[in-house]
């Protein structure tokens, strides 16, 4: 007797608490779909667990009964774009919710071709200021990073190679999934440059000066020594090297600083001289 009344008891524990939502626990989710083989989702909820999810179909996270939830996108995948209705409410008992809807449309890839580029260097592109990749080799690209359906795309060139200028055409545009052709067809071309640079003297240990030429290549130099600037010039472009930043105490002043580039003298460049002096 004594059992059978304790087993009431805890029976009546389990429902009370129940009727609260402390222990009963349902589900929320949904289905995917749109995702291609080489697709990775991440969902999230709001208690910031995660569900990885690599193919179409159902998916479901736990919540309880009287619980509010919100079920967002936590990563994109990279070759399609996805979009979550229906994310987020407040459970009022415990049947499962499955109303959550993901559809992802394809994203667009940018692609072209590289020339021109000499064996042993390397040039880095750039997608909306973004980095995205080294090249090192000439012939064709595909950029990581995959662009959303309907959003520009504008490829530059963020780090140049040495002694050599590269220029991009074709590189922007609107992404369209219906039409792939249109941003494949970025050409990266680089040719022969100047580089500028020079011999730099009487910098104390520990100090630093930074650089400009043409007020938009900077450099910082920490020692004394030969520098180049990242940036190379087409033949026939001017340069003008000056100081944007004095070492603390002493004073640089810059001699052949300006002139123009010439590839048929292209020591004309580097023959430029900084010398500081203690104030």
């Amino acid at each position: 007797m004594v059992k059978t009344k304790n087993k009431a008891i805890i029976a009546g524990a389990i429902l009370a608490l129940a009727g609260c939502g402390g222990f009963v626990y349902t589900t929320v989710g949904g289905t995917v779909k749109g995702l291609t083989t080489d697709s990775v989702l991440v969902l999230k909820n709001e208690g910031n667990y995660t569900s990885r999810i690599t193919t179409d179909g159902p998916f479901s996270f736990k919540v309880a009964s009287n619980g509010i939830y919100s079920i967002t996108i936590g990563t994109q995948p990279n070759p399609v774009n996805c979009i979550l209705v229906n994310g987020s409410g407040k459970m009022t008992g415990d049947t499962p919710l499955n109303n959550i809807a993901v559809t992802c449309v394809p994203n667009v890839p940018v692609s072209g071709t590289l020339s021109g580029l000499v064996s042993g260097t390397s040039v880095s592109l750039s997608d909306n200021a973004v980095f995205q990749s080294t090249l090192t080799a000439n012939g064709t690209f595909v950029l990581p990073t995959y662009v959303v359906n309907g959003s520009t795309y504008a490829v530059t060139v963020s780090s140049q190679p040495a002694a050599q200028v590269c220029s991009v055409i074709n590189g922007s545009g609107t992404a369209d999934n219906t039409n792939l052709t249109a941003a494949s067809n970025v050409a990266v071309n680089c040719v022969a440059a100047v580089p500028v640079g020079g011999t730099l003297t009487g910098l104390n240990t520990g100090l630093s000066v930074i650089l400009s030429n043409n007020g938009n290549d900077s450099l910082t130099r920490t020692a004394t020594g030969a520098f180049a600037f990242a940036n190379s010039l087409l033949d026939g472009s001017t340069y003008a090297v000056s100081v944007v930043t004095q070492p603390t105490g002493q004073t640089c002043t810059v001699t052949n600083g300006a002139g123009t580039a010439a590839l048929g003298n292209p020591a004309g460049a580097s023959n430029i001289a900084v010398n500081c002096v203690n104030n």
